[in-house]
């Protein structure tokens, strides 16, 4: 698709570019063209102007005339009194002599001969003036003219095509891989919707098959059915939003308490480390403003409390702190863990990326939260970054503050 796309923008620019190089040419040789023709045409109405007695330089010695021949015929002896070449006219007193007695009968005071000499006359009494100039030379110039002109285009329609492919590929790149995470994204996702089917339609066929049996007896598949529904309800509630932010949807934002809604979230997670015997401790300044969204807000804190419950090491420490330094306000949550790598960073954030995907399947993930919290951040005019030092991973998301409007 992506190469098809390439091929038909290179090709929609190449034929826009050669029309209008097209049509600059044509109008380049109608102009040209025409501009010659008033200048031969001028040429030879100052030559039948020409008077030996009165001009002081002779006829063949003026550059006006170098491509024109004067013939001066007498109709009362007829004879040709004069005959007067400019210095580069290509003509001959016998070739014209052959159709000067026609063109003096004629009554057109102008015409053509062979469609290649171009003659004006005038007549004053007996005398009869004609100058003729052969448009061999300038056709020659304005073939000559095309000829570069169309060489010219060539080469350039064909540097432009290299251009146009590489800027081509430069342009489409973004495109090429927002197509190709699309493609992933789609591959991921069906693939973690197909493992809780597959054991959704595995646990209703043995239900099925033990039709005889009472529900009570049945409640290990029930709940197995139940947990893997669970577990899909909040796949697929992950996979909406990020495809609504995909959208560009507009989310509502407002003065918020960032405060308050940490502490609302810290204070559930409170009971769950103290359940899985967890060290947690926490930090939050109060009246932390930003311009956000409540929802969104609980969410990035509720990801990040609950990945550092999942992956923090046996009855690991986390804290969590809220602070305000100037103009930014900071969530951090740090925890126990495994020492990741660089790569590893580098990727933690990639949407269905799992460090152990097997631990990650056992602790009920799908790879989607942290990609989640980067999105929400970055909907805030946030960022959030991963650190892991000596053993310990930290989470630092980050938020322009926003005084509360009491204070403004």
């Amino acid at each position: 698709m992506i190469q098809r796309l390439r091929k038909r923008i290179v090709a929609i620019n190449i034929i826009t570019a050669s029309l209008i190089l097209f049509c600059a040419l044509i109008v380049t040789f109608v102009v040209g063209y025409g501009r010659i023709n008033m200048e031969r045409e001028n040429r030879l109405h100052i030559a039948l102007d020409y008077d030996p007695a009165v001009d002081d330089v002779t006829f063949d010695r003026q550059k006006l005339f170098e491509d024109v021949a004067l013939v001066v015929y007498n109709q009362r002896t007829q004879q040709v009194e004069a005959w007067y070449f400019g210095r580069n006219v290509e003509l001959t007193k016998s070739y014209l002599s052959r159709y000067l007695q026609p063109i003096v009968d004629e009554e057109a005071d102008n015409g053509w001969i062979n469609l290649k000499i171009r003659y004006i006359k005038k007549t004053d009494g007996d005398i009869v003036k004609i100058a003729f100039n052969n448009l061999g030379a300038s056709s020659n110039n304005l073939t000559t003219f095309v000829v570069s002109t169309l060489s010219a285009l060539t080469v350039g329609i064909l540097g432009y095509f290299f251009v146009s492919f590489m800027l081509a590929r430069i342009a489409l790149k973004p495109v090429e891989e927002s197509w190709i995470k699309q493609k992933q994204f789609v591959a991921d996702a069906s693939h973690e919707l197909k493992t809780p089917l597959s054991v959704i339609l595995a646990n209703t066929e043995i239900i099925a098959s033990h039709q005889e049996q009472t529900v009570a007896s049945q409640m290990k598949w029930v709940e197995n059915t139940r947990a893997e529904a669970q577990r899909m309800a909040g796949l697929v509630a992950d996979l909406l939003f990020l495809a609504k932010n995909d959208d560009g949807l507009k989310v509502q934002m407002e003065d918020v308490n960032l405060s308050d809604c940490v502490g609302t979230i810290v204070l559930g997670y409170d009971a769950i480390f103290y359940e899985n015997k967890k060290d947690f401790a926490y930090q939050v300044d109060k009246d932390v403003y930003i311009v956000g969204n409540v929802g969104q807000l609980k969410q990035l804190t509720t990801i990040l409390l609950d990945n550092a419950n999942k992956y923090s090491k046996g009855s690991g420490n986390i804290t969590l702190s809220l602070t305000a330094n100037g103009k930014h306000a900071h969530l951090t949550v740090e925890n126990d863990s495994e020492q990741l790598t660089e790569e590893q960073l580098k990727h933690l954030f990639d949407r269905f990326y799992t460090v152990d995907p097997s631990r990650n399947k056992n602790n009920g993930g799908n790879g989607l939260g942290l990609n989640i919290a980067q999105v929400i951040c970055q909907t805030h005019g946030g960022s959030i970054r991963v650190e892991c030092e000596n053993g310990r991973t930290r989470f630092v998301a980050t938020f322009p503050v926003k005084k509360p409007r009491k204070e403004q």
